[in-house]
């Protein structure tokens, strides 16, 4: 029984150090837009229902794509570079104008003009993940980070001081 035990608390410890890992280098990867990549990929949470298409709070994992790759028509993430908030955007495409063979620019369906290094993805290149979106949005807030990462690290340095101290005492 107590080996069976130790199995279930070490799975449940490997799986929240996992959590406090990712989430950590999420926040720490993130640029001025709130957007994090990893391993190629762009990670976005859908905090506000900003993004119509996807569900509040989801996780967004966007494939990025070439400019050549987008077309009249598609529904393309963005950074919305002249926005004071620094967002992301969501919205059609209804124009696409190569410039030269490095630059292409695209327009919005709100008649935003939007260069293609700029372009993120296209909903063809996304996944969607609700239940991955709802724990990071806990984890990465303010009081979700303090209770479920740090005060418990931090009683965990607590609780490692303690027996050290215990073992000096012994001795």
């Amino acid at each position: 029984m107590k080996k069976g035990l130790k199995i279930v608390i070490g799975i449940v410890i490997g799986i929240y150090l996992v959590l406090v890992v990712f989430t950590t280098a999420f926040l720490l990867n993130k640029n001025d837009y709130g957007v994090s990549k990893f391993f190629g990929r762009y990670l976005v949470i859908n905090e506000e229902k900003t993004l119509e298409d996807y569900e509040q709070g989801s996780l967004l994992i966007i494939k990025p794509v070439e400019p050549e790759d987008v077309a009249v028509g598609d529904k393309a993430f963005f950074y919305d570079t002249y926005s004071v908030n620094k967002k992301i955007k969501y919205a059609e495409v209804t124009r696409k104008e190569k410039i030269n063979e490095n630059e292409t620019t695209f327009t919005m369906k709100d008649n935003s003009p939007v260069s293609g290094q700029y372009v993120l993805g296209t909903k063809k290149s996304t996944i969607e993940t609700n239940f991955f979106g709802k724990i990071l949005n806990v984890v990465q807030s303010r009081w979700g980070f303090l209770f479920i990462v740090v005060f418990p690290l931090f009683l965990a340095l607590i609780y490692e001081v303690y027996a050290i101290y215990k073992e000096f005492k012994k001795k």
